[in-house]
This record gives C-alpha cells, sequence and structure tokens, in this order.
C-alpha cells in the first residue's frame, strides 16, 4: 500500500482564482489577480483548488482612496463553486445570501490590519478556526470565525469588498526570507526542525515534561528510553538522543528506530516537539521484528511497500497513517494487549484501536521494536521510559495547559486580567503591548495585566 500524500514543502498545484467568480470581477495575471472594475457588488470569488489545513493564502491587496465602508472579505466554503453556481446564478452579495446557506463562512478583515499589512494571509485550523494575519507583522493571526462542520478541505471565499478593488495570490516562496522582531525574541518564518526545538526548549525547559502521562512516573525518575543514532535515516537527534527531528522536509521519509523491545501491555510514552502544518498526513507507527541496529548504516527507500520488501525476512505490523487529530505537545501511549490489538491514547483519553492486530503467535514468539516514519505533520518526538499499561488510567482528570489558541505552537502559560483568559506568554506579551488597544482577543475585554499561571 502506498503511503498517502506525503510532506509539501511547495503547494500541490498552482493555487489560481477560480475561472467561476462574479460579474463585476476580471482575472488577470494568469488568473491570480482578481479586480473588481465598479461598484461595491458581483465581486465573489473562489479558490481554483481546496486549501489544506493549516496552509497559508497570501494576498496581495489594494485599497482605493475612497470615503467608502467596508473592505476585503476572506474566508472559506465546502463546496465546489462550479457545480453549485453559473456565472448568472451566482449572487451579487455574499453576506446573507450565502453565508446563511450551510457551508460558507465569510468576515471581513480587520480596517488597521489591512491599513498596516499590504499581504495578508488566511487558514484554517483543525477545529474549525479561520485565521487572518498580517505578512511580517509581530502580532500574530486572529481567529475571526469559526466553521461547525470542519471536515475540508475547503475552497477559499472571498469578497473584493468596499475600498478594496484588487486582490493578488502571492506565491509564498516568492516572499522575502524574513524574520519578524517581536520584542524581546524573533520567530523565524522559515527554519529547520531541530533548531526550532532547541528554541522553544532553551525559552521553557520544562516544555519536555509530560502533563497528562505523568502519574505514570515518579517524579525523580531519569528517562532513559532514546532512539537508535544513525545518520541515514533523515533524522537529527538531541537531549541524550531522547528527542528525535526530521532533518530535511523534503524527503518523503524519516525512519527513527527504538532499540528497545515491547512486550505486551507495555507502554511507550511520547511527546509531541514540533510540527509541519503543510500536509494532512499524520505520521507511521509500527512494530517489527527487524533488529534496528541492523539498518543503522543502511540507505532506506523512501517508500514503506519497497522498504518492507526489502528487509521481508523480518516481520512488519505497519499502521501507514494513523486517522487521529494530533496537535502540537499532544502526548501519545502506544500499547498491544494480549488479543493483539495495537492501541493509542492521546493526552490519556480513550484509546484508538489501530488497524494492525499481532496474532496470539506474535505475541507469544516475537521479539518487537517499535518504530516511526516522520513523513506527515508530526516532525519531532520526545521518548519516555516504557511503562506497565497496568498503571494506566485513562480519562484521569488532569490539570494539563492547553495549546494556545492564537499560535497553536505554544502551551497557554499566561493568563489576562481581569477575564481569566488564558494564551501563552508570547501571545500575550504581543497583545499587551501599549501601542495597541490591548483587548483580550476571546472576549473583547479590556486586559489591565497578564500573569504568569501557577
Amino acid at each position: 500500500m502506498p503511503k498517502p500524500s506525503r510532506r509539501v514543502i511547495d503547494k500541490p498545484e498552482l493555487l489560481t482564482f477560480n475561472e467561476l467568480h462574479g460579474k463585476g470581477i476580471t482575472l488577470s495575471n494568469n488568473n491570480r489577480q482578481a479586480t473588481r472594475s465598479s461598484g461595491f457588488g458581483d465581486a465573489i470569488v473562489f479558490s481554483s483548488r481546496t486549501i489544506r489545513t493549516f496552509e497559508k493564502v497570501f494576498l496581495k491587496h489594494r485599497q482605493k482612496q475612497v470615503d467608502w465602508i467596508g473592505s476585503l472579505r476572506v474566508g472559506f466554503c465546502m463546496h465546489d463553486p462550479k457545480t453549485q453556481f453559473t456565472q448568472e446564478t451566482l449572487p451579487s452579495l455574499a453576506f446573507k445570501h450565502l453565508t446563511d446557506k450551510g457551508g460558507y463562512w465569510l468576515r471581513a478583515c480587520p480596517d488597521e490590519l489591512l491599513r498596516t499589512s499590504p499581504i495578508i494571509y488566511v487558514y484554517y485550523s483543525y477545529d474549525g478556526q479561520i485565521y487572518v494575519g498580517g505578512y511580517g507583522q509581530t502580532n500574530p493571526a486572529q481567529a475571526v470565525l469559526t466553521m461547525n462542520e470542519h471536515f475540508g478541505p475547503y475552497y477559499l471565499f472571498c469578497e473584493v469588498y468596499g475600498k478594496t478593488d484588487q486582490i493578488e495570490i502571492i506565491d509564498e516562496t516568492t516572499l522575502p526570507d524574513q524574520t519578524l522582531v517581536n520584542d524581546s525574541y524573533s520567530i523565524s518564518i522559515h527554519g529547520n526542525v531541530i533548531d526550532l526545538v532547541n528554541k522553544k526548549l532553551n525559552d521553557n525547559n520544562n516544555l519536555s515534561q509530560l502533563q497528562h502521562f505523568n502519574y505514570l512516573y515518579s517524579s525523580n525518575i531519569q528517562h532513559t528510553l532514546t532512539f537508535l543514532p544513525t545518520t541515514k535515516h533523515n533524522i537529527i537527534l538531541t537531549n541524550n538522543n531522547r528527542i528525535v527531528c526530521v532533518n530535511n522536509l523534503k524527503t518523503k521519509s524519516s525512519y527513527a528506530f527504538i532499540n528497545t523491545p515491547m512486550k505486551v501491555n507495555d507502554i511507550l510514552i511520547c511527546k509531541v516537539m514540533d510540527c509541519d502544518t503543510n500536509t494532512s498526513a499524520i505520521f507511521l507507527f509500527g512494530l517489527t521484528t527487524c533488529d534496528p541496529t541492523s539498518l543503522q548504516n543502511q540507505n532506506l527507500p523512501e517508500d514503506t511497500t519497497t522498504f518492507i520488501e526489502q528487509y521481508s525476512s523480518s516481520r512488519w505490523f505497519v499502521d501507514i497513517d494513523i486517522n487521529a487529530n494530533i496537535s502540537m505537545h499532544d502526548e501519545l501511549a502506544f500499547w498491544f494487549d494480549s488479543n493483539g490489538y495495537i492501541n493509542l491514547s492521546i493526552n490519556n483519553r480513550s484509546p484508538i484501536q489501530l488497524k494492525n492486530q499481532l496474532s496470539s503467535s506474535d505475541i507469544t514468539n516475537l521479539i518487537l521494536y517499535p518504530f516511526f516514519d516522520l513523513y506527515g505533520q508530526i516532525t519531532s518526538l520526545c521518548l519516555y521510559n516504557l511503562c506497565s499499561q497496568t498503571k494506566l488510567n485513562l480519562n484521569k482528570k488532569s490539570n494539563a495547559r492547553e495549546l494556545c489558541l492564537i499560535c497553536f505552537e505554544n502551551l497557554a502559560d499566561t493568563q489576562l486580567l481581569p477575564c481569566l483568559c488564558t494564551l501563552c506568554n508570547q501571545c500575550a506579551s504581543i497583545i499587551k503591548r501599549p501601542s495597541l488597544l490591548s483587548d483580550c482577543p476571546f472576549d473583547r475585554k479590556h486586559i489591565t495585566q497578564i500573569r504568569p499561571l501557577p
């Protein structure tokens, strides 16, 4: 079975505007530029293809110097526009005429954002949040709308409205490789995985600590389980070989082996340290009888089927892609039970049963080594010692901090006062700057101060 769509650095195909658009729109520049000729209406545009989760669409916009109210509106729709409308039946205005229908979501861009950012970007996350941000700005992208049917992928859906009379799709690869300076720290737009992970750990040395599965270990335990050091599997190891990072994101496979076998009811715990949000696949988890030390200096095929065929003298139990919603800093527990089912619990929730099943003879007679292929979203994992499944207390109440709902990268470790909403310290520091209005992005209450969570 071939792997699903691999890691994507560039978009799968050139993104342009759809040939189905409002009658007041003229397309140019190979359908990448949409210009409204006159008036307010008949200026709806769609993308030529669906947009992946977290795929940022960069839009250069032009503002007319007029005293009109309203500007560019951006969002997503779940319907192929060509199957829904002709140019004659496409509504003149999007609000009410389309947004009241199921599967269309649109929101006006803030005037201040358009005034200060000649290029904006829009994307959506796995939980259906639509985000809009300004390219090159220090302020993080803001969630502007929630899609209540987040089963993407979706088509980009815009209305070239009001003061905005032209938008152009900008290829991300043509944007300058600039650094966003944000008070006392810098966020690089482009960077390799190990540098990003090391920076996170330097900024917060507690980041590698468990929050959901910490009850499985004593407080003073030293974690010694490691990934097998290697130089030819497209991985880099750090933190005494406990953390694995993808080396080259353009390579389609990144094999990480553990040189300690798993027995029935052993639990393998790991934590997601970094994600690549430009692909829909997650990652591969498997068990094998192949001694990982025999693979250390081998160039392994990128295709899993070819890889397994090349080492067919060993047994391989592989889930090509884990069908689960896994995010930054999630904690994962893998184990196989006496019935041969391979299970995955995310953040100590009820387990997901993976597709492969071991036979009773496999469980009894085989020595099974766990391994990963970090070819999808998960680009870095941290390992913890094996423990017994008998200690597992699923759905145990936890005080774990959630992921920041602004950046979806850092843990929400800071509280806004007086509203008590939480987000990460980096985003909180940006929002509570003297030059900004300092309103909470969630409930719009004025922020008087920020404080770290205890």
